[in-house]
């Protein structure tokens, strides 16, 4: 692998550039449900569906509750990082536990209730009927609206690490926007198959002066000049493959596979692929990334008029709890507008 390659795989030396991770907890929108009518009608024709309940979905539905806009709400139960105990980086809550975010978001939806409906499940099918979309449930029940909003998030797939996904958000990591500052200065661990890891593990480098890279097994053919950038900024590379991870009150226990020594570490960043959680989008005709995140523009709208995605599913994401939020007061009110100018065209 020559360097200009390497360069434009690992984002090393471009600021290293990668999807920022959803930070804290996902808003498990069965704790608000309360604030919803739990019936849906299959007669009415609503003015938004949204596929998907957590920051992103019912920050939209906030805000089309504010617009007296009719929402259909599905909610799938697939938040993003829900084992995080807190949510950092988030402006105003920082740090708070994700229990009290649910109970406040509870409270403040509860005055649109009259405009928001939410059922659970699965959506399994949407079409375009006439001037309606149509959405199937996995009950075989229909529903009908006039736009449609995907907030139907993404799924970290993690490493096939035994342990790994038991201290997912508890002590194994993937972003530094948003647990860098508790693992500051801490003796580090970055894990990651090939190069996939190593922007993240030069990004790292900012917060943490000793980092440990492992490869999973895959020998990296780096350049020199590479090598050297690395060391630079305090990185060493194994080709060794980590076969499991245990956390030993605030220490990271690491096994590599053949050696029976244990590699102890304060901080550990493992990232996996993200993946969108539905293919919807695409069956509707959406330009949608190689990843599956839907192509849209600056209101949220995606190549296909009158359907919009939000939060981590759309491509102008960069996975913060902020920008969820953001993005479905944004497409609120774009769609209320839209609505506006069709009534008074």
């Amino acid at each position: 692998m020559n360097r200009k390659k390497f360069l434009a795989t690992s984002a090393l030396g471009m600021g290293a550039i990668f999807q920022i991770p959803f930070t804290g907890s996902s808003l498990p929108a069965e704790n608000v449900y309360e604030a919803f009518k739990n019936s849906a009608s299959e007669s009415e024709i609503y003015d938004v569906i949204i596929v998907g309940g957590s920051f992103a979905g019912l920050s939209a539905a906030m805000g089309l509750g504010r617009c007296l806009r009719k929402v259909l709400v599905f909610n799938e139960g697939l938040a993003r990082n829900r084992t995080s105990p807190q949510a950092n980086n988030l402006f105003s809550r920082d740090g708070e536990n994700p229990a009290e975010i649910h109970q406040i978001a509870k409270k403040q939806l509860q005055q649109y209730r009259e405009y928001l409906s939410m059922i659970a499940g699965k959506v399994n099918a949407i079409e375009a009927k006439d001037s309606v979309f149509q959405v199937t449930h996995e009950n075989g029940s229909t529903y009908q609206a006039q736009r449609i909003v995907f907030a139907s998030g993404v799924t970290d797939n993690l490493q096939e690490i035994s342990g790994l996904e038991e201290l997912w958000g508890r002590g194994v990591y993937h972003c530094p926007y948003c647990h860098g500052w508790e693992n500051r200065g801490k003796k580090t661990v970055v894990i990651g198959v090939g190069t996939q890891a190593l922007g993240l593990a030069s990004t790292v480098s900012h917060w943490a002066s000793e980092i440990t890279y492992f490869s999973q097994g895959v020998a990296l053919d780096l350049p020199e000049q590479s090598i050297q950038m690395l060391q630079n900024a305090g990185i060493t590379i194994f080709d060794s493959k980590v076969s499991s991870i245990n956390k030993v009150g605030d220490s990271i226990h690491i096994k590599l596979e053949g050696i029976e020594e244990v590699r102890v570490f304060e901080a550990c960043y493992a990232p996996g692929v993200i993946t969108a959680n539905s293919t919807l989008a695409t069956s509707l005709g959406c330009t949608t990334t190689r990843s599956g995140s839907i192509e849209v523009n600056e209101q949220y709208m995606s190549s296909i008029e009158h359907v919009y995605a939000i939060g981590d599913v759309c491509n102008r994401s960069n996975g913060q709890v902020v920008h969820a939020a953001y993005s479905g007061t944004v497409v609120a009110a774009a769609i209320n507008n839209d609505f506006l100018r069709r009534r008074l065209s």
